[in-house]
Order: structure tokens, then sequence, then C-alpha cells
């Protein structure tokens, strides 16, 4: 038996083993420049692309000698070549050149999951003056689509479940991107017009295969619910995908759309002959009506639940003591709107103490745990909860009521006074206390120790050191485990690896600079300042510190709708830092501790903003 549990954990290994030995071939990086040459201080746009995942985080590259790179966000794609989908993710770079010259972007190399990736080399070259007006492009323009006769090579539906639903009912969507022997690349989620409509996030598309008129198409499905909190006549529509089609480079013939396929061509080299051109696609809107929820038979205590569901209620322990907690669970399963969903109502809550509820929802399912405190031994149960919907298939209002549950309520037992035990009382006219008894010389007293007792015939595994040395493996396994997950939480959750890096960043940067202040080095002060400033936004805002500047982070704290004050003052430590390089001198210690308390203001209210 313990040889097969042996064989069966080396085998689990090994599989986790090869399993990431697949997924590290299926992923491909590649780099790659929006132009091959620019003028001193025009941007070029460097992406690099994994393919096969979108969870890669962003690859830290640090400017160079004459080049100033500063990271622009990520792009997450899906690309269909010659029926095949697979997704992949950009990271791009703004590349500025400082001064003329060739340079060279790469080799790129990125670890993951233990594996090695390594990404091919682009070059820039960099000219004084506009690169139009001193050379012109040798290289024709791509075909764009509207060039093509597309026919129906490629087009997009939205269909929706029904055409007419009450209000906050939920009504399934989907969207569909039809594809016939054509080569697409960077498709983005569909978008469409939902204006009075509250939309659920797509689920992971479906990819398909399907015969329409008389054609094969390759079809990426995408699915999502709508629901609607008011009555009325609208339009849903119409859907737009944007994705850029693959078009073979411009040959001396005219072009044609058979040129969007080549079969004989391999994946490796695929986009050094092809070319993207921008392509959106767009559907036919639909109608929509929204009925609001019939007054009739509308009961008092409905919530505005609607769908068709289940409720299962129950409560432990049933049996227990004044004060102790008790846990009512109420689970709501079914389907619909489990936004609308709220705590069923109990009818009598008397002689309980009441707690806030825990509130779980899963995907078909809302569940809520109530603690409740009975504060006397006659309560005798757990009180009826009431749940109400609307029921759309049936167009009727529905009540279930659950309970109640009998529980035996006891009251502490009450200990009485302590007494003291003694001998009887002597009778009267007796002596208070006996002679005490002489004892023989010949008797040997009782030890009170007699030392360390070993059984005989004792077992190995009845030693406790022993069974000790046996959970030292399970312990290691679960350290390995902790460590290991933590590991991967931090390569695939961005918010949680920027959380923990920009608290390490503050909290290693405040220990120097109050150093710093000490020792009076006020240029170690500034440098600190400024990476304690990288570091923090950075982790926070998921960009790599490296290269960040106040006009990089500037956006991305407006969109997150941080105060203007605290704009200024993050402003203003950015260019204390710059002023600091030139003109050290002015700076004291007094506006040294100003730093960093603007840096402490700055970091506090982003933690309470909870970026």
């Amino acid at each position: 038996m313990r040889y097969l549990i042996k064989v069966q954990i080396i085998l689990l290994l090994g599989a986790m083993v090869f399993s990431s030995a697949i997924q590290a071939k299926e992923m491909t990086f590649e780099a790659s420049l929006d132009k091959a040459s620019v003028a001193i201080g025009e941007k070029a746009q460097l992406g690099l692309t994994f393919q096969g995942t979108q969870t890669m985080p962003a690859p830290d590259i640090s400017s160079m000698d004459g080049l100033e790179i500063r990271y622009l966000g990520p792009s997450t794609m899906m690309t269909v070549i010659n029926g095949k989908v697979s997704s992949s993710i950009t990271h791009m770079y703004s590349v500025t050149p400082l001064k003329p010259g060739k340079f060279q972007l790469g080799p790129y190399s990125f670890n993951y999951m233990g594996d090695k990736y390594t990404s091919g080399i682009v070059y820039l070259e960099a000219e004084e003056g506009a690169v139009s007006a001193r050379r012109p492009r040798t290289e024709k323009p791509p075909v764009s689509a509207s060039e093509l006769d597309l026919g129906d090579r490629i087009f997009v539906t939205l269909a929706v479940a029904k055409k007419t639903a009450y209000v906050n009912e939920l009504v399934p969507i989907t969207i569909k991107l039809y594809v016939n022997r054509l080569n697409v690349s960077d498709i983005q989620l569909p978008t469409f017009a939902q204006e009075d409509f509250s939309k659920v996030e797509f689920r992971e598309p479906k990819q398909t295969r399907e015969a329409y008129a008389g054609r094969i198409y390759d079809v990426l499905e995408f699915k999502t619910n709508i629901f609607s909190t008011r009555s009325g006549e609208f339009t849903i529509g119409p859907a737009q995908i944007k994705c850029n089609l693959m078009v073979k480079k411009r040959t001396r013939t005219a072009p044609n759309v058979d040129d969007f396929f080549d079969n004989q061509s391999p994946f490796d080299d695929f986009f050094t002959r092809y070319e993207k051109s921008p392509l959106e696609l767009k559907s036919d809107d639909v109608k929509f009506t929204v009925l609001g929820l019939p007054e009739a038979g509308r009961p008092k205590d409905f919530s505005g639940a609607v769908g068709d569901y289940q409720f299962i209620f129950s409560a432990t322990p049933k049996k227990l003591k004044v004060g102790d907690p008790l846990t009512v669970r109420m689970d709501i399963n079914g389907t619909g709107n489990l936004n609308t969903v709220l705590i069923p109502k109990l009818e009598n809550t008397d002689g309980f103490r009441m707690y806030e509820p825990q509130i779980n929802t899963q995907e078909r399912s809302k569940n809520f745990v109530q603690v409740l405190m009975p504060e006397n031994d006659k309560v005798r149960q757990v009180p009826r909860a009431t749940f109400t919907y609307f029921d759309p298939t049936r167009k009727e209002y529905k009540t279930i009521t659950q309970g109640p549950i009998p529980i035996e309520v006891e009251k502490y037992k009450e200990t009485g006074p302590a007494q003291v035990v003694g001998p009887p009382p002597a009778a009267p006219g007796t002596a208070m206390f006996e002679p005490r008894e002489e004892l023989a010389r010949d008797i040997i007293y009782i030890k009170e120790s007699i030392g360390h007792v070993v059984k005989k015939g004792r077992k190995l595994y009845e030693n406790k050191i022993f069974l000790g040395a046996l959970l030292l493996p399970l312990f290691f396994l679960l350290v390995f485990y902790v460590v290991n997950e933590r590991r991967n939480r931090l390569r695939t959750d961005k918010k949680f690896a920027g959380r923990l890096a920009a608290f390490k960043a503050s909290r290693h940067g405040f220990k120097k600079l109050n150093h710093c202040i000490e020792t009076h080095n006020q240029k170690l002060f500034y440098d600190t300042l400024f990476k304690t400033l990288q570091g923090y936004l950075g982790g926070k805002l998921h960009i790599p510190a490296h290269g960040i500047t106040f006009d990089v982070v500037e956006p991305a704290l407006r969109k997150k709708g941080v105060d203007l004050e605290i704009l200024h003052k993050i402003k203003r430590l950015f260019d204390v830092c710059d002023e600091a390089k030139f003109a050290l001198s002015q700076m004291n210690e007094l506006r040294m501790g100003d730093n960093v308390r603007d840096l402490k203001e700055m970091i506090a209210y982003v933690e309470r903003l909870k970026l």
C-alpha cells in the first residue's frame, strides 16, 4: 500500500511537470515595431507579444543609451490563422530616439514557470529631421479591407434570446464572428450599445465551426447577459468587433481577396509575409421591449427578484445554550438575475440578537449566512423565512416559506458557593484531636516519584518523536504548496502583485528616507524619494516602475478618480526630485521633511481609494 502511494505521488509530480512543459511549448514570444525608421524625438511603438496566453505580466524593459523606453499598457487579443484560434497578450512600449543612429532592440528574455522565452531582434533607425522628407518610403502601403470585396467571408451577428422581457429579467445575448478562409488577428472583445441596460461581463469565447449559406465558417461565439431597470422600447446594438485582416504584402499583380489565404505558408514565417489591415465589423441592431412588473398580485415583501429559484433553509446547532451562536443558512439556487436577490426575511426575531449576514454569490446561487444568538431560554424555534420572486416564464409572483426550525435552548448552569470540606465536628465531651499513632521503626515510606517507567515490549509507532518525524514531510509539502501558490498568484494576479510591490517600495523607502535625513545625505534622499514614487505608483497602477514619470502616471491616476490636490502633490514630488539633480544646494532638511509628509499623505490617500 505504501509503495502504491509513493508511485502515485511520483506520477502526479511528473504529470505536473509534463503539463507545464506542454504549456510552455505552446507559447511563443515575439517582438515587433510599428516603424522601421523615425526622426529624433519621434515615437515608435514596440510590441512584445506572447501567443497562447492572456495572463503574462509585462517584462521590465530599461531605457538604453540613446533611446527612451516607456511602458504604455497591455492589449489582449485573439487570432484566427488558417482556421486555428489562439489568444495572445501584447505589451506596448513607446520608443523615442534621442540621437541619430541604428538601434538594436532585443533579444528580450522572459522567464515563466521555470521556462525561458527569448524574442527575436528588431531594428530602429533614427535620423535628424523628418524621415519622410529625407528618404521616401520604399514599401507600398498595405491593402485596406475597403479595396477588397469580402462579401460574406467575414461578418458579425447579434442575437437576443427573446424580444420581450420584464424589468430586472436576465436576457442572454450571443455575438458571433464568422470567418471563412481568412486570417484575422488582434480580435477585440465585442462592444454594443446598451443604454438603459446593465451588462454582465463576457464569458470565455467558444470556438465552433458552422455551415452557413453553403459555406463552412470558423466561428467565435461571445455570450453575456443584459437586464433593464426600467420599462420601454429599446434598440440593442449594433455589435461591433475590431480586428486586423492579415493581408498579403502587395505585389505587382492586383490584390485579390484570395490573397488573405495561403495554405502553403508555415506559421513561423506568417507575420513576415503579411501586413495588418484594420477592420471594424458591425452587426444589425435588434428591437427590444421591456415590460414593467405587474401590480396585480404583487406581495408586500417583494424586493425585485426576477427568475426561477429554489430556497433552502437550515440552522445549526439544534441544541445550544443562552448566548451561544446559531448559524442560519439561506441558499437561493436557480436561474435569474441574482443581483436583485436580497436576503429572505425572518418573520419574528424576538429573543434573538442578530448580526450582519455574510453573502456569497456564484453563477447559479446566492448564499446568505445569518448568525443569531438566543438571549434567553424561552426561545423554542428559529422563525420562518420568506422569499418572494417573480417568475417571468409563468408571469406570476411566487412566495416560498421555510421553517420554523425547532431548537432547544438551555440556561447556563449556576454553580453554588464554595464549601469548606473538613472532618466532622467532634462529639461533646471528646477531645478535639485523636492522639497520633506511633509508627514502627521497620516501616518504609512509599516514594513520591517512581522515576521514568518504560512499558515492556513498547512499539516504535507509539513513540511521540517517531510520530512527529512522520509529520515532517507533510509539513514541508504544505510549506511548498503555500509558497508555490503565492508565487503563482504573484505571476497571475497583477493586482495582488502590484499591491505587494507598492507596499514593499513604500516601507523600504520611508526607512531609507528617514535615515537620509538623520545623516544629512540630500543626494541619496532625493534619489530614494524618486525611486519610492516610481515603485509605489508602478505597483498600484500595474506598470513597470522603471521609466515612470508624472506624465506617465497622470492619465491613469485621473482615470482612477484621484483628487486634483493629490495630483498636484505628486507632480511637486516629481518636480523636486528633478530640481535636486541640478540645484542640490537649495535643498534643506526642513524641505526634505515636508517632502516625506507629502509622500505619506499621498500614499494614505491612494490606500483609502483602494486602487
